[in-house]
């Protein structure tokens, strides 16, 4: 399954009229690895790393990343994925739950035909049944002369008691409302700034030097992700801390609200580390989101 998934991105890209040379160009993901990933290999990095070159790549030829992602995931487990969302070896739902019901047959449930065969309708009961028709329908035109009648009402005989609101003079209206349209003074640069922070009151640089990839949470409940090029750098805000997972450590820098954070991380390298106020903490395991 991983090599059908390769040659489908190999012919994407080869319908974009896109090299290889001009995806690590773009990428700045080394040309190996992209021959790496085109041969069906894809046990040269951790899979935190192939996951963010494939997002890479599909983005680099016009597939729709996410689902480029899911089609590895799938691949990986040696299932086939459409775009549908369908997978080859889910099991399919019983037959009698896909048989469409056809409008013009007026099907009757067994228990009804059972029930007539043993009972059938007397000449009595029809009469009953004409009788109540009958009143039903002297009860339906009854209903709907009352309806004529308070429309005839409402459209004649009341619009005529209208109500005539006595029209203000224009200087008034103005006076009136004069203190609803006082007009607020346009905030300076270092106001925004302060209100910002007085919302989001952590400030994380993040520059990276190399190709890198971090996943992150902000505040227990908002996860981002993020492929550094190199020498870029991206700024995140929080309230309370950070929790995140760093790849290609030893290219990440970090400064919080302007100062720098000690953080050491080697070459192709996974970390996992907590922000706060306090400063910078190593986890042992992964975070959990």
């Amino acid at each position: 399954m991983l090599n059908k998934f390769a040659a489908e991105l190999k012919e994407a890209r080869q319908k974009s009229e896109t090299s290889l040379q001009q995806i690590a160009a773009k990428t700045r993901i080394d040309l190996k690895f992209l021959e790496n990933i085109e041969n069906g290999n894809f046990s040269f990095l951790p899979e935190i790393y192939i996951k963010s070159f494939i997002r890479e790549y599909a983005k680099s030829v016009g597939l729709d990343e996410q689902v480029v992602l899911k089609k590895f995931d799938a691949a990986r487990h040696g299932k086939q994925y459409d775009e549908s969302g369908n997978v080859e070896e889910e099991v399919k739902k019983p037959r009698l739950e896909k048989e469409e019901i056809n409008p013009k047959v007026n099907k009757v449930p067994s228990i009804v035909r059972t029930y007539e065969a043993y009972n059938p309708p007397s000449q009595a009961s029809g009469s009953a049944a004409k009788l109540d028709k009958n009143k039903v329908t002297l009860a339906g035109i009854a209903g709907g002369a009352v309806i004529i009648l308070l429309v005839v009402y409402f459209a004649f005989i009341r619009s005529n008691n209208e109500i005539i609101v006595p029209e203000k003079p224009y200087n008034e209206v103005i006076k009136d409302n004069q203190p609803r349209y006082e007009q607020i003074a346009p905030k300076t640069h270092s106001a925004v700034t302060a209100s910002t922070l007085s919302g989001d009151s952590l400030s994380l640089l993040i520059q990276a030097d190399d190709t890198s990839w971090i996943k992150m949470l902000l505040d227990g409940k908002t996860v981002e992700e993020y492929t550094l090029l190199p020498h870029s750098f991206k700024n995140v805000r929080a309230l309370r801390d950070y929790q995140m997972i760093v790849g290609n450590s030893s290219a990440v820098q970090f400064k919080l609200n302007n100062k720098p954070l000690s953080f050491t991380g080697k070459e192709h390298e996974v970390k996992y580390v907590s922000i706060d106020s306090t400063g910078l903490k190593y986890l042992q395991s992964q975070p959990n989101f």
